[in-house]
């Protein structure tokens, strides 16, 4: 099976990981990369084994490739994802999709009229563990789900030469660049989230950003749920459900991070049941490689993306949904049309 190339922008610590990834992925080969920093750009190519190119346009247009992997700023999505499939490549984004709905909205369309794949990197759904609470759900294990509480926090230096610095350039803080990973697998696992109440503040950084986001959840089951992210707190990633028959506890030694591929390693499952408490076993996965190979399988024309456009929308509609609520200080039925798209 002949390996399929990809392009990568972005080399910054995340666009490193994915490169790593490629390298244990067979189906790929990373044929080149672009970086706004040359000196970044070639000492990333070098250590990657790849080719540094001189323009975004020259790596996406270069002649074995059919991917691009865009390991870049959320506002420059629309515009780097429509160009790539202009030239008809394959678009693999990071999450989110973008930061509002109308980009998000015109990236699956860029996509779809092109005809090429798009996959969003949701990747956290696909770890171990999660698969592992998937398939307890599905069984009936924890019975009739009633209430969800989930936390992704990592604490960062926030200075003003990142673009996560910034109010319009990082709507949302850390809800929407840690949360959203939660607010994906809570919808994987639960059903479709209906309407959400969102609360925001700046406490402790110096960033124009709120550095602390909680959102209640109402999904359409009638479960309700809880979903909060810090950007000043201590790393910390659990997901927590609450059943008629039993609870679910997820929780995961993020003293590991950013090494994603021990966080099954570092992850604990424990069931609850009323007659005392079991430890669930799982198989490890590595949650970076398991999506580069579906956006290789993709390309081939072997499936179609778990986490594409209508999977990134539903869980950046969560947190959009927030951030209006917060705004006008009410809940918010998450259907488009009431959520500001600017």
């Amino acid at each position: 099976m002949s390996q399929v190339g990809v392009a990568l922008i972005g080399p910054g610590m995340w666009g490193k990981k994915l490169a790593a990834a490629v390298r244990q992925t067979p189906s790929l080969r990373l044929a080149t990369c672009f970086s706004r920093s040359e000196t970044q750009g070639q000492a990333f190519a070098a250590e990657a084994g790849c080719e540094a190119a001189p323009s975004f346009e020259a790596a996406v247009e270069h002649p074995e490739v059919q991917g691009v992997l865009l390991v870049t700023p959320n506002q420059v999505h629309a515009e780097q994802a429509a160009a790539c499939a202009r030239r008809g490549k394959h678009v693999f984004v990071e999450k989110p999709i973008a930061d509002t709905l109308a980009d998000g909205r015109a990236i699956e369309a860029a996509c779809r009229t092109a005809g090429v794949v798009l996959l969003v990197g949701h990747a956290f759904r696909r770890l171990g563990a999660a698969r592992k609470v998937k398939e307890l759900l599905d069984s009936g294990s924890l019975g009739k789900v009633v209430l969800a509480e989930a936390n992704f926090s990592l604490p960062g230096s926030l200075t003003p030469d990142k673009w996560r610095f910034y109010r319009e350039t990082c709507p949302g803080g850390p809800l929407l660049q840690l949360g959203i990973h939660h607010a994906d697998t809570l919808q994987y696992w639960l059903g479709p989230i209906r309407r959400v109440q969102g609360s925001f503040a700046r406490l402790v950084t110096p960033a124009e950003i709120d550095d602390v986001g909680t959102v209640l959840l109402e999904f359409e089951s009638g479960a309700r749920g809880v979903l909060s992210s810090s950007y000043v707190s201590p790393k910390t990633f659990y997901l927590r459900l609450y059943g008629s028959e039993a609870n679910l506890l997820y929780e995961t030694d993020m003293s590991i991070w950013p090494k994603a591929e021990q966080m099954d390693a570092a992850t604990r499952l424990t069931l609850q049941t009323k007659s005392g408490e079991e430890i669930v076993s799982f198989e490890p996965r590595d949650m970076l490689v398991e999506e580069l190979e579906e956006f290789a399988r993709c390309i081939r024309g072997e499936g179609s993306p778990e986490t594409g456009a209508e999977a990134a929308l539903a869980a950046l509609r969560v947190i959009q949904g927030a951030i209006t609520s917060h705004q006008h200080g009410q809940i918010i039925p998450i259907a488009d049309e009431n959520i500001a798209v600017s």
